[in-house]
């Protein structure tokens, strides 16, 4: 069996998909989560910083930004877990 095709069986593309799911819901939980607990001005500015840090082309709570930061919140997590799975053949076995 040929290395590429151990990486593109169901079960581990199921689960990056859950995995990059999950990272995007972390995602929208870290947008809303100023409008849900409210804090200080630096605490924000930090905040948004942060976002900026990990999301390359985020500029703020603008739609395009948002969408962008999704996108890329799944692809981490989708190419992460598919890493995994490729270091790590046989893990996250049901």
């Amino acid at each position: 069996m040929a290395p590429h095709s151990l990486l593109m069986t169901t079960p581990s593309l199921s689960h990056a998909v859950r995995v990059g799911g999950f990272i995007l819901l972390l995602y929208a939980i870290c947008l809303i989560w100023p409008m849900i607990y409210p804090y200080g001005a630096d605490v924000l500015a930090q905040h948004l910083l942060s976002l900026k840090l990990v999301f390359p082309g985020f500029q703020g709570y603008g739609l395009g930004s948002i969408v962008w930061g999704g996108v890329l919140s799944f692809v981490y997590g989708f190419l992460g877990s598919i890493l995994l799975h490729a270091f790590h053949k046989g893990c996250c076995k049901g």
